[in-house]
């Protein structure tokens, strides 16, 4: 699964690492939006998981939409 960007902003902190396990809504990046505010927002995941890929940096800028990271299912033992 890919996770998308909900809203434009700048990749401020991405808080888990590649082959990490996470949980469907927590927490994996904050952004600093694009508004006058330059309010932050959490990048949740949308389902369990197992973080296989990261298409975008700290520093970096996502727009509406982008693609952020990719998830994959986790192997049973």
């Amino acid at each position: 699964m890919i996770v998308k960007a909900e809203w434009p902003g700048y990749v401020m902190d991405i808080l888990v690492k590649v082959g990490q396990e996470v949980e469907e809504e927590e927490p994996l990046m904050l952004l600093e939006g694009t508004d006058a505010g330059h309010t932050t927002f959490f990048i949740n995941s949308p389902e369990a998981g197992k973080v296989r890929e990261f298409l975008i940096e700290e520093g970096d800028f996502a727009s509406e939409d982008d693609d952020l990271m990719v998830l994959g299912e986790v192997e049973a033992d």
